[in-house]
């Protein structure tokens, strides 16, 4: 059931100038999961002029319409568009807690969607403490760093790199953490196999370690990568990797 209703959102992705001219989908939710159910129900916002409703389309719409089945499953969307959610949110929680019942996120355009829908559909996009930045190889490093300059310089290339810390020495000298990457909109931790196709690591594999800069201006040298079977590392991050098996990468900071 999942997977028809998956390729019904599809449908509906990127831009749709039936509803409105550019407006786009920005989030579809199943909710009131019952899969042995003859209706199954959905929620579409999209992109586009403010509403004052939530419309309801034609009932019945057989879910296997690409195959011509006319029978069921069958499925009721209630559309509207993102502006509007947000309002009913805002000011009559109680007429949109339906769509919240016993739901799941089919899909989700992170940058269409403001936080308040984000918090209501608890869409997680990164793990807690999740500090991002950029790798600096050492032939990019400055002999003579001038406070914020690099982080002047970096700050206007999209974040390389994120790092949640597993340990800070009590100096904040030393500290070392699970390296994740932003995969479609989610930042999820690097794992082993992935640690081979980036440069901070083959960069240390040839006696060249370089520097992580993450956000705020912080700047640590890479002293050496560790993997290591730590179930514990599982509830740290947003999907947890087979075997619990996480590259931790062990900085020391630049003063």
């Amino acid at each position: 059931m999942r997977a028809l209703l998956g390729d019904f959102v599809e449908h509906y992705k990127g831009v749709n100038p039936v509803l409105f001219p550019g407006s786009q989908l920005a989030l579809g939710v199943w909710y009131q999961r019952e899969p042995q159910n003859e209706t199954q129900h959905l929620l579409m916002l999209f992109t586009g002029p403010p509403m004052s409703r939530v419309e309801i389309a034609q009932p019945g719409q057989p879910l296997l319409w690409k195959i011509g089945h006319e029978g069921p499953p069958f499925i009721e969307v209630h559309w509207t568009s993102v502006q509007h959610f947000e309002q009913l949110l805002a000011e009559n929680p109680q007429s949109v807690a339906i769509y919240k019942d016993n739901c799941e996120v089919l899909y989700y355009q992170k940058d269409l969607l403001p936080e308040a829908i984000l918090d209501a559909f608890r869409i997680r996009r990164e793990p807690d403490g999740l500090i991002k930045g950029w790798y600096v190889a050492t032939t990019e490093f400055p002999k003579t760093v001038i406070p914020g300059s690099l982080l002047q310089r970096y700050a206007q290339y999209k974040y390389q790199l994120g790092l949640v810390k597993t340990f800070e020495s009590p100096d904040f000298d030393h500290c070392r953490g699970m390296i994740h990457e932003e995969y479609g909109q989610a930042w999820l931790p690097l794992s082993p196999e992935g640690l081979n196709v980036h440069t901070f690591y083959t960069d240390y594999l040839d006696n060249k370690p370089g520097y992580f800069l993450l956000e705020g201006g912080s700047i640590y040298r890479i002293e050496k990568f560790e993997v290591s079977r730590k179930p514990e590392y599982s509830s740290m991050v947003l999907q947890r990797l087979p075997d619990d098996r996480y590259p931790e990468v062990y900085l020391r900071a630049v003063r």
